[in-house]
């Protein structure tokens, strides 16, 4: 009998060291950042034979440093970031794009009735080059605002919340804002309402690593599309997942990240040409070809495979 038990434990060891270990960074602790939770909360790296380590990293820029930097393995970062790096000589490749509309909306002051009600005020974002920062200036352009507004980079999706708690900021475009029941935010405007489709985070890695590691890479996008999906018909486990890592205990913000996740996280998550060309066209480089920044040969694999809609069958 202990020969067995002690047979079993080395098994066990042996199988846990096969395990490839991986740090994944995500930028946001809102709905993008959720397929990648429910995934972990699942099981779902483990099947792929990858130990994933989440951590948080405040903005996508900040995340495409720590890609480039070789301190993380794989990471969920702004499109606009990620799509800036590449052109500026970036070894970084997207392989799977969270979002193609564009979540956010624009939260304001109370005494804020118009977006042109801003002029002369300051708005907040999470740092220069993140999404926020990005939609909030393609916002000021198409109401000319551009320099009659000024921007702030406050640092984290936390750091913003706690500006406009303390009025230190006349609005902010994030998917929602963390402050007290003393504090009545006007929702301004659901950028989705603007008519445009925009990739708003992407899942990169280094090139390198597609090359060395390519089963690696697979499994992760494997794993995170199954996390998404999980997200459908796993409520509890999904609410868990939330809560832990968006840390969050007010069950009303963890159903609203929720709901945005259900409606918004793509179920085939392709970088899609359309959802790229706002960002692109806003840059002033429209018509670089989207294989400049993007591969999207694995989920294509696992359409044509029919992975994705074995996900969402009902037993």
């Amino acid at each position: 009998m202990t020969f067995f038990l002690a047979l079993g434990f080395f098994t066990s060891a042996a199988s846990a060291a096969e395990l490839k270990k991986v740090v994944f960074g995500y930028s946001t602790i809102g709905a993008m950042a959720a397929g990648a939770w429910m995934a972990k909360q699942i099981g779902a790296y483990e099947k792929y034979g990858i130990d994933t380590e989440l951590i948080y990293i405040s903005s996508g820029p900040t995340v495409v440093q720590a890609l480039l930097g070789g301190d993380v393995t794989g990471g969920i970062a702004a499109t606009n970031a990620v799509i800036a790096a590449v052109l500026r000589g970036a070894p970084l490749v997207s392989v799977v794009s969270t979002a193609n509309r564009p979540y956010h909306r624009l939260w304001v002051q109370p005494e804020i009735m118009r977006v042109e009600d801003l002029k002369g005020k300051t708005i907040g974002v999470t740092r220069f080059g993140s999404v926020t920062d990005n939609l909030t200036r393609m916002i000021l352009k198409k109401y000319g605002l551009e320099n009659a507004v000024n921007v702030r980079q406050m640092g984290g999706t936390a750091e913003v919340s706690a500006a406009f708690q303390n009025k230190q900021i006349a609005g902010a475009v994030t998917s929602s804002l963390r402050v007290d029941s003393t504090v009545q935010p006007r929702l301004l405007m659901k950028l989705e309402d603007m008519g445009f489709q925009y990739s708003m985070d992407v899942i990169a890695y280094s090139r390198d690593d597609m090359k060395r590691s390519p089963q690696t890479v697979d499994g992760m996008v494997r794993a995170y599309t199954e996390g998404v999906a999980a997200m459908h018909y796993q409520k509890e486990k999904a609410f868990r997942a939330i809560a832990k890592y968006a840390r969050l205990r007010d069950q009303k913000k963890i159903d609203e990240i929720y709901q945005d996740s259900i409606v918004y996280l793509e179920k085939t998550p392709r970088v899609e040409p359309e959802a790229i060309h706002s960002i692109l066209d806003f840059m002033g480089k429209r018509g670089v070809p989207l294989e400049t920044f993007a591969d999207n040969s694995l989920v294509d694999k696992m359409t044509r495979e029919g992975f994705v809609e074995r996900l969402y069958k009902k037993p």
